[in-house]
């Protein structure tokens, strides 16, 4: 139990690290013909200067600024790999690739297809195995790419958000057993069971399989898993085999994936180097963009007031605190 950390509110501080450049982003598109899959990316980094524009501002959430196609601040920095959740996109943590990228790092986010909005369905999320190996893509692309010279290699992390949670865990060694899920949710009636169940039926031995292999990488060398999903469906063994360091951040208010039924249970099972960490007033969404006044209205429209109701926190503080715990652990020498 020693990994279960639950920090006081007290110390509830805002990061104030020093900002360096301005941030730059560009565009682009990664294609993985071997896999028929193509990843419209956003890529963030440390920038000379230059006009900023905003982006990832809709009417419901916040926007960042950036500068497009600024001049890269010369340097060494650590990469990112940011990994969207169930039905999201690569905007959902702009908000942090842009802390980031202003403080020091180089960092690329896609839109993954089959999970992504617009483009999913309980069927197509539950087969979660080509996340993972999106991630491997990324990070061989971006190692490649013209930011390479910038990009220390013995720095690459992975930090997943819900979906992408399990997939940060799944590059660190973690295996899926749907077997598992679906006997989890047979008992279970939280949000994330109640989408997939319609689902579960479906699911093949090849899914099974696949689901169950290795997709470990050893070129990210720590991972962050926030609110992340199908920890309670790893197998026992993988999870005490994960041979890197890695964190599980988890919301004390979410309701999609409450700590008490999905990570609890699994404390016995972690190694030393799976640690955990607790947001207590943390909703699932919270951890997505900022939401603007009148979001609730607008999300009312789709009955998906959940995405901004927040359960009495701050999302602004559970931000910040959450950069923090990203940083102090994937980049301790930068304290």
């Amino acid at each position: 139990m020693k990994r279960l950390v639950f920090v006081p509110l007290i110390l509830c501080l805002v990061w104030s690290a020093p900002a360096l450049a301005g941030v730059g982003m560009t565009e682009t598109v990664f294609r993985d013909d071997g896999r028929g899959r193509t990843l419209k990316t956003h890529i963030w980094y440390p920038c000379d200067g230059g006009q900023a524009s905003r982006f990832a501002e809709n009417a419901v959430f916040e926007g960042i600024d950036a500068v497009r196609d600024g001049a890269v601040r010369p340097g060494s920095y650590p990469l990112y790999v940011l990994l969207h959740g169930t039905t999201g996109n690569w905007r959902n943590l702009s908000w942090l690739a842009a802390r980031l990228a202003e403080n020091g790092a180089v960092v690329c986010a896609a839109d993954h297809p089959s999970y992504t909005s617009g483009d999913a369905d309980p069927a197509s999320v539950l087969r979660a195995w080509d996340q993972p190996l999106d991630a491997s893509f990324l990070a061989r692309e971006m190692l490649r790419s013209r930011f390479k010279g910038v990009i220390a290699p013995d720095k690459v992390f992975a930090v997943g958000y819900s979906l992408g949670g399990y997939s940060a865990l799944a590059l660190a060694g973690a295996r899926l057993d749907l077997r598992r899920y679906v006997a989890f949710c047979a008992e279970n009636r939280d949000r994330s069971c109640r989408y997939f169940r319609p689902a579960l039926p479906g699911l093949t031995e090849q899914d099974f399989e696949s689901a169950a292999r290795d997709l470990s990488d050893a070129r990210f060398s720590k991972v962050v898993a926030v609110a992340p999903g199908f920890v309670e469906s790893f197998t026992p063994a993988s999870l005490k085999g994960i041979a890197i360091p890695a964190l599980i951040i988890g919301g004390g208010k979410d309701r999609n994936i409450p700590p008490s039924t999905h990570f609890y249970p699994r404390f016995e099972d972690f190694p030393p180097n799976l640690a955990y960490r607790e947001i207590p007033d943390a909703s699932h969404f919270a951890f997505m963009q900022i939401c603007k006044p009148g979001a609730l209205e607008i999300l009312a429209e789709e009955d998906a007031t959940f995405v901004c109701m927040d359960y009495d926190g701050d999302r602004r503080a559970i931000h910040d605190r959450l950069y923090r715990y990203v940083v102090e652990f994937l980049q301790p020498e930068a304290d």
